[in-house]
Parts: structure tokens; sequence; C-alpha cells
């Protein structure tokens, strides 16, 4: 089978360009980068005919790794053949950090933008669910909604499943996911991955059609930059405590919208909440604060400490929720302590907890795992 380049614009989100690892994708540069090899190893180039030493540092290594310079200045480095994945990269000139002027597909972490690209070694890998694949797709939508306890106007990202249209008496599920500290309300959709991980667990039958609501966690700003009326600067330097009462004390604002404005199954059993890092937590407290409220509960890289919530967790585990699910990092070492002082209380007190540990620390990487296979277990 032919192994193909899938290479995804944030621009775009919801539909993908898919081509053979021997074409261009610079903008009428002629220059392959990245391409992808037959064996999987990536091949970056960039024309530098001045530099003196030039570099891409991605998270496929370690460390930035030196290129070699060819005929026409242009520099070249080849990788070690490499697993499905989305990765990141970027180049790095004399010193000065760049973007591939080859690769117009790029995203944005906090204030930091980095080239993409996804490769799937074999079907039903990581890279492949990260992908566009030929299947119903669903939408997403950037809509605004009033939070009378915040007293500003908000922005949510929401993805509603193929076939949602067309079926306007149809009831959906509803999956509210959240995001970390730093991020906003395009973290999910365009980090995350999340329209084409549900779009292609949904067609294989592996997840529920359902409607996953993305809101901006920051309870300062109205949404990500550009969408919001102010200018601004994203930064890591929010308050996550004070961000966390507030959103627990706003989330009604959202559900109040989402259920008034989309067809939604009402109730504990058709809910859920999950989110990564902060959202993580903000997720474990909005269960504590409304137990009766979701029915699944997950918290990736970011949890709830036991201190002084022991009665919530009383609470929260009398409402008998269908899935109360924690995963972290091998190397997330604090977040990782912490979950596991979690566990054994659950466990001391025959409270039903899932606990999913993976390899690395608190990255993307995990967090679209994480959302991977959480959703398989929704709404059954």
């Amino acid at each position: 089978m032919k192994k193909i380049l899938t290479i995804i614009s944030l621009f775009l989100l919801g539909a993908g360009l898919t081509v053979s690892a021997q074409q261009a994708l610079g903008p009428g540069s002629g220059i392959v980068s990245p391409e992808i090899n037959p064996d999987h190893s990536v091949t970056f180039r960039l024309r530098a005919p001045k530099a003196v030493k030039v570099q891409v540092r991605g998270d496929f290594a370690a460390r930035p790794c030196d290129m070699t310079e060819g005929e026409g200045g242009v520099w070249t480095f080849t990788t070690e053949p490499l697993e499905g994945e989305l990765y990141s990269y970027n180049f790095v000139v004399d010193g000065q950090r760049t973007l591939d002027p080859s690769n117009v597909y790029m995203n944005r972490d906090v204030a930091t933008w980095t080239n993409i690209f996804t490769l799937s070694a074999k079907e039903g890998d990581k890279g492949w669910y990260y992908e566009v694949h030929d299947v119903p797709h669903g939408s997403v939508s950037h809509v605004w909604y009033d939070s009378p306890t915040l007293g500003m106007k908000r922005r949510l990202t929401v993805y509603t499943p193929a076939g949602y249209e067309d079926n306007p008496k149809a009831k959906y599920p509803v999956l509210y996911l959240l995001h970390g500290s730093g991020g906003d309300e395009d973290a999910w959709s365009d980090l995350g991955r999340t329209a084409q991980i549900m779009d292609n667990l949904i067609a294989e039958g592996k997840a529920q059609p359902m409607i996953v609501v993305m809101p901006n966690g920051v309870y300062f700003n109205q949404a990500a930059p550009g969408a919001a009326i102010n200018m601004f600067q994203p930064t890591m330097t929010n308050s996550r405590s004070q961000s966390t009462i507030e959103i627990e004390n706003s989330f009604p604002d959202v559900m109040k919208f989402v259920e008034k404005h989309y067809q939604v199954a009402k109730g504990a059993a058709n809910t859920a909440v999950a989110g990564l890092s902060m959202g993580g937590r903000q997720s474990a407290m909005l269960s504590l604060h409304y137990p009766k409220s979701f029915g699944y509960v997950g918290m990736f890289s970011g949890t709830a400490t036991v201190e002084d919530n022991e009665d919530a967790l009383a609470a929260l585990f009398a409402a008998k929720p269908k899935l109360f699910w924690v995963g972290v990092g091998k190397d997330d070492t604090g977040i990782r302590a912490t979950s596991l002082k979690l566990k054994e209380y659950c466990d001391e007190h025959g409270y039903p907890m899932t606990y999913y540990e993976s390899d690395g620390a608190h990255i993307w990487r995990n967090w679209r795992v994480y959302l991977t296979v959480f959703a398989q277990k929704l709404f059954k």
C-alpha cells in the first residue's frame, strides 16, 4: 500500500491535504520539505546559502539536529524511521529560530508557532487517527454565548458529528473538553486533533456520535487571540486556581447555552467532562462541585487532590458516575504522584477509578492519546 503524508492546516480544520511523499509542498519553491520516505524516515530541506549553521528542532528528536549544506545552499537532514504520530518542528539558522518556508501547515501552542506534519506508518496507528480519511466528517464551529456569571460574551469551539445537520430530531450526548494553562478554545481542535480523532473513531464504530464542546477555560479572556475584542499575548502565567474557581462557578452558563442551541440528550448519563493539565483539574472540580451533572469524568495529566475534597468525592461516587478516568505520563513526576494518591484513596474507599499510565511527560502527544482512549469509553 502506497504510504502517504497528510499535512493539516490550522486554517482548514476538518479538511486535509493528502499528497504522495515525493511531491513538493513548497509555495513555488520546488523544495520538498518535509518529505516522508518509504521507510518512514523524514527529510527536511531549507535553502539558506549564506548560513553558517542550520539545525532542525522537533519533537521527533531529543536535541536539535545538524543539517548538511548541499548544492545551491540547500541544507538537508533525514531522521531515523519514525512511528505514526503528529510531529512539530522548526529550523534554527545561525542561532535564530525560523519556520519552514516550504511548509505552510502549522499550529500555535500558547504563543509559539511551529510547522507540523502527520505520519502514519500503518493503518490504525496514532498518526492515522490524526489524519483526515475518506469517512463522514463532522463540523467544527466557533460560537459566542453570554456568560452572566463572568459578565461577558465568550467563545466556544463546538464539534458536531457527521449527519448532525441532516437529522434535526436526533439527540446527542455531550463531551465538554477543557484545555490547559495558556490555552484557549482553539487548543483542542488545533493541537488536539479533536475533529479528526472523533471522525475516525465514529466511522469505525469505536465511539458514539457525540457533540464535543471546547470552552475557553481562562476566566478573564473572551476568546483566543485574534477572536477576542482586545489584542493580547497568551501566556502561561494566568492564575490556575482562580481560573478553576471561576470556571466552576460559570460553567452552568456554558451548559445552559449548549442545551438550548444544540440537539442535546440531557442528564448525567449523556454528559461527560474531561480536560488536560489545568483543564484536568477543572474537570475534576466540576465533577465534585456538580456531582449529579457528569456521568463521565476524564482527567488528563491533572486532577484533584484528596485533601479538602473527601466529602465531595463521597458525594460524587454516591451519584454513581459511569466512568472516573485518570491518564498521566510516567515522567510527569508531580502530577503522577497526585494521581496515584487519588487512585490509592479511591481504592481504599471502594470508589471505581480507572487509571491509565503512558510513557512521556506533560505533552500533547499524550493528551491526544488520552482523548482517543477516553472517547471510546463514553456513552455506552
